[in-house]
């Protein structure tokens, strides 16, 4: 977190920029006609809806998203409250 802290304007506008420009391609890529919802690759294209290796691999990404936003909250969560996630005890608290 600190080192986000010192990250210089010019590097954070790189990030914010990078970020907007993906936003404003999944936005065009959603107005193309046959979009299904989840499916900014146009996947879908080329499997059934029903097939069941697709399913799976729907479900196994939904499941890598949710595991990585727990991932996510562990480190906020170790670096806010001190022995809060014992096995991230390494992490210095952060004040601001």
């Amino acid at each position: 977190i600190q080192a986000g802290i010192e990250l210089p304007f010019a590097g954070k506008a790189q990030i914010l920029g990078y970020c907007a420009v993906v936003e404003l391609l999944a936005n065009y890529v959603k107005k193309a006609p046959g979009y299904k919802a989840g499916d900014l690759l146009g996947a879908s294209y080329y499997t059934d809806e029903n097939n069941p290796l697709w399913i799976s691999y729907q479900e196994k990404e939904l499941n890598n998203g949710r595991l990585a936003m727990i991932g996510l909250f562990s480190l906020i969560s170790a670096s806010k409250i001190p022995g809060s996630v014992p096995s991230l005890d390494f992490i210095q608290s952060y004040s601001g």
